[in-house]
């Protein structure tokens, strides 16, 4: 199944143009596949706005909701008209926020779904101090122009993954599909997603004890991590029936534990040395799907604590929603070396899992389990037969054979 009609949501600062840029130019060097992309809001929205009583963005935001969403009708029937049989990826927010006017939903759901027909839908999401640094440099400083603070923006990446699951609950076709994917991620998994209509991997491994080990100067359980990616990178190109997500596509956490201990009134935080490093998680730096901001971005540490409480709760919340709409798990060494037991992230993700029928796939590297403790947590079934959890749970010999699996 290929998809020819893409829904790709994304709250402010997720910069699905760049996005949608990189992967037309993927798409056509590595399949000659040519696409179209709209971005509703400029392309349609704004320049209408330019044209009416609100004469601009800010303006326009500041309206009740009944009159934005006349505007937006408006523009949408503009766009409606220029549909065609391309494949169509079409970017828009399905909410508006900012620092004056909060949170703000003007889309029409009926129209997305009978005029459109989106068969994919793609929210795309950012860790949240990228998105405060895009939308910060966009205002220049300047409020009139909205500088949203990270607890809304992490409000408008909640209210966007839930808008999108809206309109899939709207949708007919059968095999319509909500994918929630985080910027970090690969390109091959959104090509991938498009053109073959790929079953979803989520690859669940400890994050918490392969820091703490680096922090004590060993990197073999991070290396180990980063090895797994590169090899699910290698395995979607082998075959393209496979798209991969990891939960480290978002990693804020970091973000929060630096604040607590900051004296200064601002943290500089640095993407490229302060969060699991993507270009080596994955091994190529080329095949992100939007990569983070360089530099140091420069956040008030009011802004971080009082953000803290909704960071930590999204990292759960977002881990369920991520295993909920995957086809199975790839479980990496759930049993950290030198310790006897299961991390609790991924016990709670296996767990998840299984009460829904997901089949896992599970890991361990045998060195750091010379006793057998991961076969006693996943035994053989008894005389009763086997438990939801021994039933779905299965256990490979190598790391290529986990990356391999697939129901």
């Amino acid at each position: 199944m290929r998809h020819t009609r893409v829904l790709l949501l994304g709250p402010t600062g997720v910069d699905k143009s760049a996005a949608a840029s990189r992967l037309a130019g993927f798409l056509r060097t590595n399949f000659a596949q040519e696409i179209r992309f709209v971005d509703f809001e400029n392309q349609f929205l704004k320049p209408r706005i330019a044209e009416s009583a609100s004469r601009n963005w800010t303006t326009f935001l500041a309206q009740d909701i009944p009159v934005q969403a006349t505007g937006w009708r408006a523009a949408w029937n503009e766009f409606r008209n220029t549909l065609n049989n391309e494949i169509t990826i079409l970017g828009l927010h399905a909410t508006y926020v900012s620092n004056l006017l909060g949170l703000r939903c003007p889309i029409n759901i009926p129209s997305i779904c009978e005029d459109f027909h989106p068969t994919l839908i793609i929210t795309l999401i950012d860790d949240v101090y990228s998105m405060w640094g895009r939308t910060e440099a966009r205002a220049a400083g300047d409020d009139w122009k909205g500088r949203p603070n990270l607890e809304y923006l992490i409000s408008a990446r909640r209210a966007e993954q839930i808008l999108g699951d809206v309109v899939m609950s709207h949708m007919g076709p059968p095999g319509s599909r909500h994918i929630l994917c985080a910027t970090s991620n690969t390109l091959e998994s959104i090509a991938n997603l498009i053109l073959f209509d790929a079953g979803v991997t989520y690859l669940s491994f400890p994050i918490s004890a392969p820091r703490r080990l680096e922090e004590a100067g060993d990197t073999s359980f991070l290396d180990l991590i980063n090895d797994a990616h590169r090899k699910a990178l290698g395995q979607m190109r082998a075959d393209r029936s496979r798209a991969f997500i990891s939960p480290l596509a978002i990693d804020e956490l970091p973000l929060v534990f630096r604040a607590e201990n900051a004296s200064d009134s601002t943290l500089g935080f640095d993407a490229s040395a302060d969060r699991w490093e993507v270009a080596k998680l994955w091994g190529e730096a080329d095949a992100i799907i939007v990569p983070s901001l360089p530099g140091s971005v420069a956040i008030p540490i009011e802004l971080i604590r009082a953000a803290e409480g909704m960071v930590k709760t999204d990292v759960g919340w977002r881990d369920r929603r991520l295993v909920q709409q995957a086809s199975c798990l790839a479980i990496v060494c759930p049993k950290p070396p030198n310790e006897n037991r299961i991390t609790r992230g991924v016990s709670d993700e296996i767990q998840t899992a299984t009460a829904v029928g997901t089949r896992c796939f599970l890991w361990q590297k045998p060195e750091w389990d010379r006793d057998g403790f991961v076969e006693t947590q996943f035994p053989a079934p008894g005389s009763m037969g086997a438990s939801q959890v021994q039933a779905l749970v299965k256990r490979v010999e190598t790391l290529d054979e986990l990356i391999q699996s697939k129901p």
